[in-house]
This record gives structure tokens, sequence and C-alpha cells, in this order.
């Protein structure tokens, strides 16, 4: 089985979108009486408030890392707030901060250091909650290739999403300036014919596909680099914020309240991630969740609870994006994310 090296401590959201408002209508019930209302026998009823309709944008297809929202809609706990929620899945193709800040979505997922580079080009999101304390993106390499480090890489082919804020880091901290890149598609043939290459993934996915064509791999976390962004956070607008607050508070506290559920009923959620994702098989869901739980319930959100988040963090990571370039100038954080809309702990 593949194994993770690094070590792992335990301890330790230009436009709002339309919100639809809640709207209450009282009756009366008649009586027996000529039209006069019987006392012992009727009182007013009221007609259930309409739901508010929000849509989430995920990061990607749905995974395991959208456990909670899939488990809040499947058992019932958006409805039981008011909420009538469209998940919609991600991809390669499809940037939820763009969606997000046109309107057409109340709510996206993206990753900490995106929201910031967001932030600079003036759109004004906000983070809200976040699903992994610590990220479970990875470097994967092949077992017994002579990898134990980033600065390792040199020399050596590296499968990577271009752009990645991450790998702009790896390769600043660690003068990665001999590595050969190559452009990850999503498919591991090639990875698995280098046996000299490394390769992006996420340590509750990739390593899993890899292994069960037989080849051992280990993984060297990218938070083991000192670059540790807040993983898959969810995020609105300030201008949907600011008019909907409520809103916020029902659908964030719903989805905590969702990993809660997931964390317990996992088995029944993840079935119902795999009709929506039948690329993804079972034996790969299950290995996914189990291999995620640390992140998403350990750390922090251990003591704070799941979504919690710290200015320290926010700040860490705002300065390693100046470092590298990527900034040109201090962000305020405080205006970046808030746990305000998280539940009591």
């Amino acid at each position: 089985m593949w194994k993770k090296s690094g070590k792992r401590s335990g301890k330790s959201v230009k436009v709002g979108a339309l919100f639809i408002a809640l709207s209450m209508a009282l009756t009366a019930c008649g009586g027996g009486n000529g039209g006069v209302q019987d006392s012992n026998n009727a009182s007013p009823a009221t007609e259930p408030a309409s739901k508010t309709s929000v849509k989430v944008v995920l990061n990607w297809f749905a995974k395991t890392e959208h456990g909670g929202f899939y488990a809040a809609k499947e058992d019932g706990i958006y409805d039981d707030k008011n909420l009538d929620v469209t998940i919609e899945p991600g991809g390669p193709q499809v940037s939820s901060i763009q969606i997000v800040a046109s309107g057409k979505a109340e709510f996206g997922v993206a990753h900490a250091d995106q929201i910031l580079l967001a932030r600079k080009e003036g759109i004004p999101i906000v983070a809200l909650a976040t699903t992994f304390q610590i990220s479970p993106q990875a470097l994967m390499y092949h077992e017994g290739s002579g990898i134990s480090d980033f600065g390792d890489l040199n020399g050596r082919t590296v499968f990577i999403q271009q752009g990645q804020p991450y790998w702009e880091y790896i390769k600043h901290k660690y003068k990665l300036d001999t590595v050969k890149e190559v452009a990850y598609t999503g498919q591991h043939g090639n990875f698995i014919e280098d046996t000299q290459s490394a390769s992006q993934s996420f340590v509750n996915g990739e390593p899993f596909v890899v292994e069960k064509q037989g080849i051992k791999v280990d993984t060297k976390l990218i938070a083991d680099s000192g670059y540790r962004p807040y993983a898959a956070v969810i995020y609105t607008t300030e201008k949907y914020l600011k008019e909907n607050p409520e809103a916020v508070k029902a659908f964030i506290g719903g989805t905590v309240e969702g990993w809660n559920d997931y964390k317990e009923n996992y088995e029944k959620i993840n079935k119902k991630i795999n009709e929506v994702n039948t690329n993804l098989a079972e034996d790969e869901i299950a290995f996914g969740e189990e291999a995620q739980r640390e992140y998403v319930y350990g750390y922090d959100a251990e003591e704070h609870g799941v979504g919690y988040m710290t200015e320290e963090r926010w700040l860490e990571l705002m300065n390693q994006l100046m470092e590298i370039g990527l900034l040109d100038q201090e962000i305020d954080v405080k205006t970046v994310f808030t746990t305000d809309y998280l539940p009591e702990h």
C-alpha cells in the first residue's frame, strides 16, 4: 500500500446574486358558525415559508471532499434550514470564482490562495469556512526513486498543472531550476512509465488509483514545504453576505452539520457521490473518505469544529504569495475571511 512521508500533526467566499426573500402568509381557518371561528376546534394556520434557493459551485467533479454538501442535501439538513440548495459540480474548465462573481451562483468552493489572488484582481469574495484544515494535496512519486524531499525533484520530470501557486512556492524555496515540467492531464500513464518522475496528486485520490495498477508510490504533502493554504474553502461575495446574512448563516451551518453527518453516514452519502460522478469506483470513493478524515476533522477543527480558520494562517499565506511575487501588496486578511457564520462548537 501507498504511504505518505512527512510529518502529520493531528493537534493542532463583482456582483451579488439575487436573494429570494422569505415570505410568510397567515390564513385563518374558518369555523362552522357562519364564518365565526370556533376557538376550541380551529386555530390560525401558517403556510410554510418559501425556501431560499441558493447554488454552490464545487471546485471539481463530485468527490469525497464534497461529502458534507451532499450529506446536508440528502439527509434534509438544508431543508430543515429552509434552503433549496443546488450543488453544481466543477471541472477543469469551470471557474467557480467567475460564476459566483457574475452572480450566477451564491456560493463557491476554491482554495485559499485562489481567493487571495481573486481579491488582488478586485473580485470581492469572502471566505466563510474551510473544508480541509491542511490540504491533502501532495506530490506523488515512485517508491524507491530516491525522492525524499522537494529538492530531490531537480533534474526530474514533474507532471503538474501550470500556474499553481503551491508549485511556484516550492520551485522558489527549493531552487528547482532544472526540473522538467509537463502538463498534468489527470491521466497517469506517462508517470507510471517514468519511474524517476513525480506527479501532482491528492493523498485521498491518485495514489490509490495508481496502486490499483500495481505501482507502488510514496507521497509528500505540499504542506510539508511550509505552504499551508486552507483547501476547498467555501466563499460568497461581499454583496451577498451583506444583503443576505441569514441565508449565509443557514448555508454554512447546514454544510458544517452535513460534514458531521457525513462522518457517521459516509457509506450512504458515498453512494450518492457515485451516482453524481460515475467515473469514480466505489472502492476509490471509500478510500478517499477514509484518507481525508484527519484533514477535515483534525488539527484546529478537532477543538473548534469543522470549517474553522485563523487570521494567522491567512497572514502566513498572504506573505508567502508576496514572497514569490504573486501578490504585489499586502491585503487586509480580515476583509478576506470571517468565521462569524460558523455554528458554535
